[in-house]
This record gives C-alpha cells, sequence and structure tokens, in this order.
C-alpha cells in the first residue's frame, strides 16, 4: 500500500525514543535515498536479523555503522558495518502505547 508499512518494536535497544511495543512507521523506498547520521533505520543484520537502529556514521567504503539509545545494548564496534542494501526502510514516525 503506497510503499509504507508498520512494524511493532519488541526490544528495548532504542528506549527511550522508541519504547518497546511501539509502531513504526515505515518508508521502504527512502533507503535509496541518500542516508545522513541520526537517520532511524530498519535493517536486516547479517547476524542479528532484522533490528531497527539509529545510523552512527557512514564509514569512507560507504558502510553503514548503528547504534542502539541504550548503553548496554550491543555495542556499535561489536554489531559492525552493514552495506546499504541491508536497510529495509527509513522510520518515519513512532507510534507510542499509552501508559
Amino acid at each position: 500500500m503506497f510503499g509504507f508499512h508498520f512494524c511493532k518494536i519488541t526490544g528495548v535497544g532504542m528506549t527511550p525514543y522508541i519504547p518497546e511495543n511501539s509502531f513504526v512507521f515505515l518508508v521502504p523506498w527512502l533507503r535509496l535515498r541518500p542516508l545522513k547520521e541520526g537517520n532511524i533505520l530498519k535493517v536486516f543484520h547479517p547476524r542479528y536479523g532484522v533490528i531497527v537502529r539509529t545510523l552512527a556514521k557512514v564509514d569512507h567504503n560507504g558502510l553503514l555503522w548503528l547504534k542502539a539509545w541504550q548503553e548496554n545494548n550491543l555495542p556499535i564496534e561489536k554489531l559492525g558495518p552493514v552495506s546499504k542494501e541491508h536497510v529495509l526502510g527509513k522510520v518515519l514516525m513512532v507510534i507510542s502505547p499509552r501508559r
């Protein structure tokens, strides 16, 4: 439907920006546009599967380095880089559950 979709967040790695059990509104085709530091992306990580993380940097080889918001989550160095082809979409909106 119009190239948009929703995804439920099940982990706490992006809390408080994206609380657990929130939904994110994703646009898959925006991954074709230039990505900037701070973009929130849904990616398929070859080792960890589908994750939602913040783009920390794009290195000189064009690889994407991603980070979580929680310090106790997997560090950026251990997560390692992913290629742009692994990006499944860019998060445009977060819909948090009511408390």
